[in-house]
């Protein structure tokens, strides 16, 4: 297939610091698969927290990068 994995570290001024995973709308052809906090593997629900610091793992499409990137304040 044709897609990137993806990692971002939230920082501690990420917009989405603080919500829940079920409230954020990704990108299209956008999923977050795993968040690594600590020493701490999470297979992400609805109501998990995104917490600064937290590692996501994300796979998308190469051409929703650029927007993932954006909202999680990389761009």
């Amino acid at each position: 297939g044709n897609a990137n994995l993806v990692e971002i570290t939230l920082s501690p001024d990420c917009p989405v610091a603080g919500q829940r995973v079920g409230d954020q709308t990704w990108p299209t052809d956008t999923a977050l698969v795993a968040i690594v906090r600590g020493a701490r593997v999470i297979t992400p629900s609805a109501d998990d927290p995104l917490v600064a610091g937290d590692e996501l793992l994300f796979v998308t499409a190469p051409d929703q990068e650029p927007a993932l990137q954006r909202m999680l304040g990389h761009l």
